[in-house]
């Protein structure tokens, strides 16, 4: 299995974006990360099999709907993010990501940033 280099405009969690950041801006941040890792995924994929243009729409629509299971699957609710729910959701979405042939590089890199995402969110007990 050959890894491929993650190119140079990757995207990144701007530093602007993590000043203050409450967990419904945090949870909109990691359905962004999470469509972009898919985004790359699909791209890598049609660059093998020369497959026509991706839809993003139809990109962003299935990654919303997954980041909906996860939350559900994780025991949290989508419209009220915690600090604790959304590491929990974030868990089950990387599993997903494993499951769906996500490249590990791509995994590792947007792992990385969620997790810089979920470090700039204040401490919260569970409820």
């Amino acid at each position: 299995m050959s890894m491929h280099k993650l190119p140079q405009e990757c995207w990144t969690v701007p530093e602007a974006e993590l000043h203050k950041l409450s967990p419904l801006r945090a949870r909109d941040l990691i359905v962004e990360c999470f469509f972009q890792a898919q985004h790359e995924t699909f791209l890598r994929a049609k660059q093998r099999m020369s497959a026509r243009p991706n839809e993003p729409d139809a990109i962003h629509a299935a990654v919303l709907a997954a980041v909906r299971v996860a939350f559900k699957e994780s025991g949290g609710d989508y419209d009220h993010p915690t600090s604790v729910s959304l590491a929990r959701m974030v868990e089950v979405l990387a599993r997903k990501a494993e499951s769906w042939g996500t490249p590990d590089d791509v995994i590792a890199h947007h792992r990385g940033q969620i997790g810089r995402v979920l470090g700039a969110l204040p401490a919260q007990h569970a409820p």
